[in-house]
């Protein structure tokens, strides 16, 4: 996926789309129940980066939650503006996934909830490097995404135009990249999708620790 289109979305739609989602765990008792125990298993352990924040929900979930030393990340300065306005106690910054500007062994963990939606199977390659490269040893990453083998093209977003498309994955597929990225398996959920609150398509969750 062009990265260019990924910002220029999310610039554009930042403000709709936390006045629409920052809100969204209140509906989703399962993602609650496993960032709280993502949480509560890593908060003592270090910093913890969230990967593609957008408005920062899932990042002030987790700080509200016990973890105090958390940064969120976005590629799309306008959606990090945003979180900042939500969130000004909370640090965040712009942040490429495919090109993570931190050293090598920053983070103790990392989530990234539906972080991978816009990239395409090298791209995911590259990202699960990049977020190996900055966890220490041991360090553990919790990621959810759409299952599935389908792309969704949009050219109109929470009323805006735009140019984007949405990636689904399948489970196995994702856990042979993440091994291949240097992580080892702890526990991997698949759920139905909650009617009328989200996109109806399966979700994955995989927790995951590298080394």
């Amino acid at each position: 996926m062009d990265q260019q289109k990924v910002i220029a979305c999310y610039n554009a739609t930042a403000n709709e789309y936390a006045a629409s989602l920052f809100d969204e765990l209140s509906a989703k008792p399962l993602d609650r129940l496993l960032l709280k125990q993502f949480g509560a298993e890593n908060a003592a352990k270090g910093r913890m980066i969230d990967l593609g924040c957008g408005p920062g929900q899932t990042t002030r979930f987790l700080w509200e939650h016990g973890v105090a030393e958390i940064i969120g990340t976005d590629i799309a300065s306008g959606m990090i503006e945003r979180a900042r306005q939500l969130n000004p106690d909370i640090p965040f910054q712009t942040a490429d996934m495919l090109n993570l500007d931190f050293a090598a062994g920053s983070f103790a963990s990392a989530i990234a909830f539906y972080a991978i939606v816009h990239f395409n199977t090298a791209q995911l390659k590259t990202a699960f490097s990049e977020i190996s490269r900055v966890l220490v040893n041991g360090g553990q990453l919790l990621l959810s995404f759409h299952i599935g083998d389908e792309i969704i093209h949009r050219d109109e977003l929470f009323g805006i135009n735009v140019d984007i498309d949405f990636c689904f994955f399948r489970t196995a597929e994702v856990l042979a990249l993440l091994k291949e990225a240097g992580f080892r398996l702890i526990d991997a959920i698949e759920r139905y999708p909650y009617e009328n609150v989200e996109h109806q398509s399966k979700r994955a969750y995989l927790w995951v620790q590298r080394g």
